[in-house]
Formats: C-alpha cells, sequence, structure tokens
C-alpha cells in the first residue's frame, strides 16, 4: 500500500475517519477490487495523488471484502471513487473508471488550500535571531513523461499488438485496456529518450494485471545512442534491480541517484519476469526525477 493511503477494514474505521474530517476537508474513496485490472492499472495514480496532496484523505474500499459499505454508497462498477468533505461526509462529487486525467482534476478542484502550520512558540535558541526552518524542504522530484520525446522512443522484441508506444508516449492508449508485450520470449530492450537532460530518482513499473508475468531483473542503462541485446549484455549497466511483487505494483523504486545525472537517454532492458513466463507484460512505466534546468535554477 503506498503511503498515505489506508485500507478500510471495517465500516466502523471508514466511519471514524469521517468523523475525524475537518470542516472542509476531502476524503477520497477507491471503492475497488482485486480482480479488477482499471483498478490496478490506475493505482499508482492514485498513490502519487495521495503523496501530492497530503492534507487530504485517501482511502481504499475492496468491495468484495467491505460489501456493506459498498452497497451503501451504491457501487455497482469497479474502479468507482467517491468524494465527501466534512466530518458529515457530504458526497461532492463521483467518478467512474479509470481515468488519470479526471481522477487528478477532480482531487485538485475539490482538495482545497493546504492548511497553514500551526505557529510554534519561540525557543531559547530563535531569540538569538537565527532559527532552522520549520520544515525540511519537499521532494522536487515529480513525473517526467512530459520529458520524453516519442523521436527514439522504441522497444526491441515488443508485440505488434501490444508496442512500447500504447503505454507511453502521444499514442499511449487508455490504462487498463493498454499494455506492452514482449513478442518471441521474456526479454524487452526499451529506448527512452529525453527532450533535455534530466536527473532520474527513481522508477515505476506497474504489471499488476498480470503479475506472473511483470518484469523481474531489469538493467538500466544510460546515455547510449543506440543499444541492442548483444551491447547491452556486454556493458556494464549504470543500475541493476531485481523486483519484488510490491514493486509491480507501481510503486517508487529509488535509484542510485549520484548515477543518474545529466541523462539524455534511458535504456531498459527486462531480463525474465516474475514466474518465468513465456512472455513479459508492462502495463505503465513512470520515471521521476527534475530537469537539469529545473535542478540548476
Amino acid at each position: 500500500m503506498a503511503p498515505g493511503i489506508t485500507e478500510i477494514s471495517s465500516t466502523f474505521e471508514f466511519d471514524n475517519i469521517v468523523k475525524s474530517l475537518g470542516p472542509n476537508q476531502l476524503l477520497v474513496i477507491d471503492f475497488h477490487a482485486v480482480w479488477c485490472g482499471p483498478c490496478h492499472a490506475i493505482a499508482p495514480v492514485y498513490g502519487q495523488l495521495a503523496a501530492k496532496y497530503a492534507h487530504v484523505k485517501f482511502v481504499k474500499i475492496d468491495v468484495d471484502k467491505q460489501a456493506q459499505l459498498a452497497q451503501r454508497f451504491q457501487v455497482r462498477a469497479m474502479p468507482t471513487f467517491k468524494f465527501l468533505k466534512g466530518p458529515g461526509g457530504r458526497e461532492v462529487a463521483e467518478l467512474k473508471g479509470a481515468s488519470p486525467p479526471q481522477l487528478n482534476a477532480l482531487v485538485a478542484q475539490h482538495a482545497g488550500p493546504v492548511p497553514a502550520p500551526t505557529a510554534s512558540k519561540p525557543t531559547a535558541s530563535s531569540s538569538t535571531g537565527s532559527s532552522a526552518p520549520a520544515t525540511a524542504p519537499a521532494d522536487a522530484t515529480s513525473s517526467l513523461l512530459h520529458n520524453i520525446t516519442s523521436k527514439g522512443l522504441t522497444c526491441l522484441n515488443e508485440s505488434a499488438s501490444h508496442p512500447l508506444s500504447s503505454i507511453v508516449g502521444p499514442n499511449a492508449g487508455p490504462k487498463g485496456r493498454s499494455y506492452l508485450e514482449s513478442d518471441v520470449d521474456p526479454e524487452l530492450l526499451i529506448a527512452i529518450p529525453f527532450l533535455e537532460p534530466v536527473k532520474l530518482k527513481a522508477i515505476s513499473i506497474f504489471g499488476g494485471v498480470c503479475p506472473s508475468q511483470a518484469p523481474k531483473t531489469i538493467k538500466l542503462f544510460i546515455n547510449h545512442l543506440s543499444l541492442d541485446f548483444n551491447d547491452a549484455e556486454t556493458l556494464d549497466p549504470a543500475q541493476e534491480l531485481e523486483l519484488s511483487e510490491e514493486d509491480i505494483r507501481g510503486n517508487k523504486v529509488e535509484l542510485r541517484f549520484v548515477r543518474f545525472q545529466n541523462v539524455r537517454s534511458l535504456h531498459i532492458l527486462v531480463k525474465d519476469n516474475q514466474e518465468n513466463e513465456e512472455t513479459t507484460r508492462i502495463d505503465s512505466i513512470d520515471v521521476f526525477g527534475t530537469s537539469e534546468s529545473a535542478g540548476s535554477g
């Protein structure tokens, strides 16, 4: 479970969360099911929103485990997102289906301003005229999908019916129904070029719809004009990762930041998948960091 999200385990727990809401605080509910592909596909987006809007409450409700709550809110399709406000749980919006743009827009519309921090009493050290910042600066890293150029965006051994372009780039299809799949064996070699140099901090690969086909061993290479499978076997990667069952649910996997400075292109070699299936499937890819121009500002 992504940080900032509560998986509801009982009606009592849910009701207490609603009662604890501030006068105009937003609560977002994700009604989902384990068997629901679109629910898994949009889960990383939901996690990113929870990280971005710390003053908003985010919960998930499994409709099969919490049938009473699903019935209370008349949930008929998954995923369904409900937006409640205040300790009375006033419903202000609803979204049916896995639409990241609509979900982002509704959260932004109803989240409200970040509450002002509570003023702290001055301490003996603060009276001397010098004081430390009250809080550490927020993590400035964000998704770099907008910084990817379609020119040079390729994948070796991709299936003709499920190419990389279906999940990354301007022609990406709807999440939950579009995915990348390998062709003749589990290996994939993905090339991602950036519009400008970037600093990479984390990568997210979601394969939760078919976990057995999700990537397991991956190698990351940077700043190669071109790379084939033979090159990838002989060159030293910037980092090698073994993705766990938790990682393939779209969690951010931290990179060795010092090795991923001034990155103009990223190659991802997928060696195998979680359960040695014949082909590998990836439902979404995201990379996180900052542009070099933003970092230097």
